[in-house]
């Protein structure tokens, strides 16, 4: 019975591993990059181990974005548990500045993800799931959920954005975050 769970365990561990390989292969490299033989390479494993886990370039590609996606949303939760919903717009902030200075392999790889999306049906939902959870924590602010979306799509431009300037000025970008859904917030209320 142990070492049926500690193969699980294993198991999981190692999917989760070659899953991060993938984040930095489409980082470094771009969706069109992602190979099974460009995991195996960078997580050091066989190639074996990766068909093993995911058997077509289409499993690994949505597992890669969901894992992706993870990531930011785990540093979205991260970042709202410091502050109240009153404090939105610098949370906001916040988040995207650690996406672009502590998350930037996952970010980066969300991005490239997100242009394949269009073209492929099951990443665009994957995607819209996530946008949906972005701009609903935005809805309060903005006063509308429509108004969230576009926020949450603005938001996200700034981090594609923010991703090709490897010398951004954070400070600089934080504020023009909080300014813009300060306004959109201000916007709503008058």
């Amino acid at each position: 019975m142990n070492d049926v769970r500690g193969l699980t365990v294993r198991g999981a561990a190692r999917r989760a591993a070659l899953l991060d390989a993938a984040v930095s292969v489409v980082a470094s490299t771009g969706s069109g990059g992602l190979t099974h033989r460009a995991v195996a390479a960078t997580a050091k494993v066989s190639l074996a181990s990766v068909t093993y886990h995911f058997s077509s370039i289409e499993d690994l590609r949505r597992a890669l974005f969901e894992h992706a996606l993870q990531i930011i949303d785990d540093q979205l939760t991260a970042t709202a548990a410091t502050g109240t919903p009153d404090e939105l717009p610098r949370l906001m902030a916040d988040y995207v500045v650690a996406l672009v200075t502590r998350r930037g392999e996952a970010a980066a790889a969300v991005q490239e993800l997100i242009v394949a999306a269009i073209r492929d049906p099951a990443l665009r939902s994957t995607y819209h799931d996530h946008h949906q959870r972005v701009a609903t924590l935005l809805t309060p602010c903005v006063g509308e959920h429509t108004l969230g979306l576009a926020v949450a799509a603005s938001i996200q431009g700034l981090i594609v954005t923010a991703l090709t300037y490897p010398d951004l000025d954070t400070v600089e970008l934080h504020a023009a975050i909080v300014t813009l859904i300060n306004q959109v917030s201000t916007g709503h209320r008058a």
